[in-house]
């Protein structure tokens, strides 16, 4: 008999990626299949493990939806089929979203289950727009309602309203009807904390007649109380010159460690989808007698250097031997397997490492790398007259497809940036969305990578001077100025 699994309901946050809990990402990475509600951000799902099973069981206000017993049963039969599940629901699981529903189903069921707390959206929506939902002075009380009732005295009171929307002039009039005056601030937030968050700021009076003429719909919540009319100041938030921006990050993981942490500084939405999966060949007997003859160690991906130690076989056979790289991200990976880089190209691209190479004509070199590249850096420096040879140690493979609700996410809502830091990615990404609604803006490294993005269809926007994070926001900043 399967050992039973376990059930996570987790809570995804209130859209943004970066607002799910680490535990939460942690769970989801280690799942079998996940179980997710409509408005759980599809860039929250490219952290799910290759090949777990992801099923929409969201609840469409007139449309589609799956009754609550119906996911209960399924969450059931998964655990009981050995599965670790996650069921990943928008904001918090306890606040407006059935947790409360399904744990206690699981429990009678006897299945093991955990519950990882998310950050709800009736703060954090506010916060995001800059409206605090408490203030010393203003609001000492939160009253977090459902549809359209707004019941309740107001002294020191902030009313916050979730799914409200389709009922706002009766959600607003219940307010007045418990104490609110119609001259109270009052706020709708519409896709608080995504990339097309919306706000209409008004009172409680005129705030229905005012969201109908910015015609701005769920999701979203309500905000009233005298706590609104701090956006003044508080709304005066840097949240830096990519904020509002979708960023894809299409560059290995090994290359592309922090990069989503400064663009996220930036301000930015990011998606991680690598275009890259390295799988290093089996280890040969002479790549050691190779790496033995040569006087320099060339690496221009991040993947070559974490093969590096394998095909030296002994980490200590790279003593007196200089090393090469193509870029600050390459040194950086590098130096995380203790050893130092006597030189880093000028960048972008193997092509500015070769045209910069500062060995001498008798110096044998060595260009460990995989099979994509081609052997066009070795040949740049032989036609220099320089003695170069390449070790392909790698096979470099793209994926086969994309998740299904993350391709129709950017089929239906597009991206504003896409970065390629190689040609191979910028032909395999438009292989698998081969259609926008409206084409991303591109930003790419190195002169070769512009020249295959262009073929494969791009308009390259922005041109990085360094293989780095930095460099691409650098490049990104200085186009949109």
């Amino acid at each position: 008999m399967a050992r039973e699994g376990k059930v996570w309901l987790v809570g995804a946050g209130p859209g943004d990626p970066g607002l799910i809990t680490l535990k939460g990402r942690e769970v989801l990475r280690r799942a079998d299949v996940v179980f997710f509600d409509r408005l759980v951000n599809p860039g929250i799902l490219i952290w799910a493990k290759p090949g777990a099973e992801l099923i929409d069981v969201g609840k469409m206000p007139g449309g589609k939806r799956t009754e609550q017993d119906v996911i209960g049963k399924k969450l059931i039969q998964a655990a009981r089929s050995g599965k670790q599940v996650v069921r990943l629901k928008g904001g918090d699981p306890f606040v407006f979203g059935r947790g409360g529903e399904e744990a206690e189903t699981l429990s009678k069921a006897g299945i093991c289950f955990e519950v990882i707390p998310g950050v709800t959206a009736g703060v954090a929506v506010p916060a995001a727009e800059g409206i605090p939902v408490t203030h010393r002075g203003l609001s000492t009380e939160l009253v977090l309602k459902i549809g359209a009732r707004a019941e309740g005295s107001v002294s020191g009171r902030t009313l916050v309203g979730y799914m409200s929307m389709d009922g706002l002039g009766e959600f607003l009039g219940k307010a007045v009807e418990g104490g609110f005056s119609p001259e109270t601030p009052a706020a709708v937030i519409s896709r608080g904390t995504c990339r097309k968050q919306r706000s209409v700021i008004s009172t409680v009076g005129t705030l229905e007649k005012e969201v109908r003429k910015a015609r701005i719909g769920a999701p979203a919540v309500v905000v009233v109380g005298s706590v609104v009319g701090l956006k003044k100041w508080v709304g005066k938030q840097d949240k830096g010159p990519l904020a509002g921006k979708r960023v894809i990050l299409t560059v290995s993981e090994s290359l592309g460690r922090g990069w989503r942490q400064r663009l996220e500084e930036q301000g930015a939405e990011v998606w991680e989808l690598p275009m890259t999966r390295i799988l290093q060949f089996p280890l040969k007997d002479f790549w050691k007698k190779e790496v033995a003859k040569a006087k320099w160690i060339v690496l221009t991906s991040g993947a070559g250097v974490r093969c590096l130690p394998g095909v030296a076989g002994d980490i200590r056979k790279l003593a007196g031997k200089k090393i090469a790289v193509v870029g600050l991200s390459t040194a950086e990976i590098l130096k995380s397997i203790g050893l130092r880089t006597d030189f880093v190209g000028p960048g972008p691209g193997s092509e500015a490492l070769a045209k910069a190479w500062p060995g001498k004509k008798g110096d044998s070199i060595l260009h460990i790398t995989g099979n994509q590249e081609g052997g066009g850096f070795a040949n740049l420096l032989k036609k220099k007259g320089f003695q170069a040879s390449r070790l392909v140690v790698y096979r470099n493979e793209g994926p086969q497809h994309l998740a299904k609700p993350v391709r129709d996410a950017l089929v239906k809502e597009g991206a504003d940036w896409v970065v390629f830091s190689s040609g191979t990615a910028a032909e395999r990404f438009r292989r698998l969305v081969p259609r926008w609604p409206v084409e991303p803006k591109v930003a790419v490294i190195g002169p070769a990578t512009v020249r295959k993005a262009r073929k494969a269809g791009w308009k390259v926007r922005a041109l990085a001077k360094q293989v780095s994070a930095e460099g691409v926001i650098q490049a990104i900043l200085k186009s949109i100025q």
